[in-house]
């Protein structure tokens, strides 16, 4: 792929140069501010090599290349045009006309959350490691690997104090959060810290025994010594109060001792928020989210299951997903296990299961099939925008909601088995690295059906009244999600 020639094409097919506001990139998508938003000719887009698919979405452009493909995209796009790197706080403006505040609201937490997630990836490949190491009756031996082998048991031990992601949690969301509201992040590592000081007692103590806590006394105003681990929502709270008073001390105090006082009047009145205001408010949120998916998934059993998984790609098409990332986070920092990875795993691999199932019926198309096969591949490990968009919804709604069904199917036996994982990030392939041994062949069974379901559906749809393989077949079903 000629990267220059590609860049070359995206500019001539959204209205020019000119009609161009900024440029930022994700992991899968180029994306786009325009000024004028008629000017950009989607079929033509879609024809470029390389390209998977093409939305209007959050008031951005987004050209679909995949993984890898678009960090090269990008930065040959950057050097072509020379336009200017849209901020968070840009992007948020650019969709700010085009979406109400709750989808405002959660594309903050792709903001903070995507920064962070290498090292969600990172810390549960390597608990994962360690739980293979320590599991017990692996490969039919007797006890576990850490007991046959004084090296192994040491390795076990080690990747359990460098794995400290989770147990840091608060760290990393203040960090990122206080940088995505405009703040001094490295303020936010410090406010970060003290949510997880050892001197504090351990939530989830506090919450099995309140009794036990010790008290700050001012005059009327007790406030608990109680931390916030796994305190997704009292960090972004805080965080989003503490950019807003570091700007107002910048406003105010004079510039000749504000580099003393500035940080010195953040921290403290971020820290009083914190602990009166913010942290339990954070957590009200926090226990009322994490209810909800636990009566969806544990209170109603397979059917929450096969919904819950069935609705999660929809979410991602619209951009509402983020705020998941926060439980699940959650759920590993405060009880080790995270049972929402296996949901969003057959969610993708469905995913890839429509893709294919595209691909076996495009027989007179070979560029569809290649573009199929080529947006299957990423599922594999956890991406799906390229399956979604370039396939399953190309040409028709038919085929994104066979493999919704399919994620149903798959999202019901994982939880029939009650499959978990020790981390978040991973799916598909990679997941298998994060998930309880003792429930892994399960969570490939699940996946398998997740998978072979929406290729059954579809091929049956097709036979009985035909998918739509071309946009004249299709005569509009394929569609941009904008709001």
């Amino acid at each position: 792929m000629d990267y220059k020639v590609v860049s070359q094409q995206v500019v001539d097919n959204v209205g020019g140069l000119e009609n161009i506001e900024g440029a930022t990139h994700c992991v899968t998508r180029l994306r786009l501010v325009l000024k004028d938003t008629s000017k950009y000719n989607k079929a033509e887009l879609e024809n470029i090599d390389g390209v998977k698919g093409v939305l209007y979405n959050s008031g951005q452009l987004m050209i679909i290349f995949g993984t890898g493909t678009v960090n090269k995209v990008y930065d040959e796009f950057m050097a072509l045009t020379g336009v200017k790197e849209i901020s968070a706080s840009e992007v948020k403006g650019a969709e700010a006309d085009k979406k109400g505040k709750i989808f405002s609201v959660l594309k903050v937490f792709s903001d903070i959350f995507i920064p962070i997630i290498p090292a969600f990836v990172g810390a549960a490949i390597i608990i994962g490691l360690k739980s293979l190491i320590v599991a017990n009756g692996l490969f039919g031996m007797e006890g576990s690997l850490a007991d046959h082998s004084e090296f192994l048991k040491n390795l076990a031990s080690f990747f359990a104090i460098i794995a400290t992601t989770f147990d840091y949690l608060p760290v990393l969301v203040m960090y990122s959060a206080v940088k995505r509201f405009g703040g001094n992040p490295i303020l936010g590592i410090l406010v970060g810290i003290v949510m997880v000081h050892p001197s504090l007692m351990n939530r989830n103590t506090f919450v099995m025994d309140p009794t036990g806590a010790e008290y700050w006394n001012f005059g009327p105003l007790s406030i608990p010594m109680v931390a916030f681990q796994g305190g997704v929502f009292p960090a972004i709270l805080t965080a989003w109060f503490m950019a807003k008073v570091e700007k107002i001390a910048q406003k105010y105090i004079p510039e000749v001792v504000s580099f003393v006082f500035v940080p010195t009047v953040t921290l403290i009145l971020a820290n009083v928020a914190l602990f009166t205001v913010f942290g339990p408010l954070g957590n009200l949120i926090g226990d009322v989210l994490a209810g909800v998916i636990d009566i969806l998934y544990n209170r109603m059993g397979v059917f929450g299951a096969f919904v819950f998984a069935a609705f999660l790609q929809p979410l991602v098409v619209t951009g509402t997903h983020q705020f998941i990332q926060g439980i699940e986070a959650n759920l590993v920092a405060t009880t080790g296990f995270n049972y929402i990875q296996a949901i969003w795993s057959v969610s993708i691999i469905a995913q890839g299961g429509g893709a294919i199932g595209m691909y076996l019926i495009h027989k007179k198309h070979s560029k569809e099939r290649n573009i199929c096969m080529s947006s299957f591949i990423p599922t594999l490990v956890g991406i799906s925008e390229p399956a979604i968009f370039a396939a399953n919804m190309r040409y028709s709604i038919i085929p994104f909601i066979c493999a919704c069904i399919g994620a149903g199917c798959g999202g019901a036996f994982v939880k029939l088995f009650e499959v978990r994982a020790i981390g978040q990030g991973l799916t598909g392939v990679l997941g298998l690295l994060i998930v309880t041994p003792e429930t892994l062949v399960w969570y490939v069974t699940g996946n398998l059906i997740a998978f072979i379901m929406p290729i059954v559906l579809i091929l049956a749809y097709n036979k009985a009244k035909g998918v739509p393989t071309t946009d004249e077949e299709g005569a509009g079903a394929g569609f941009d999600v904008s709001f």
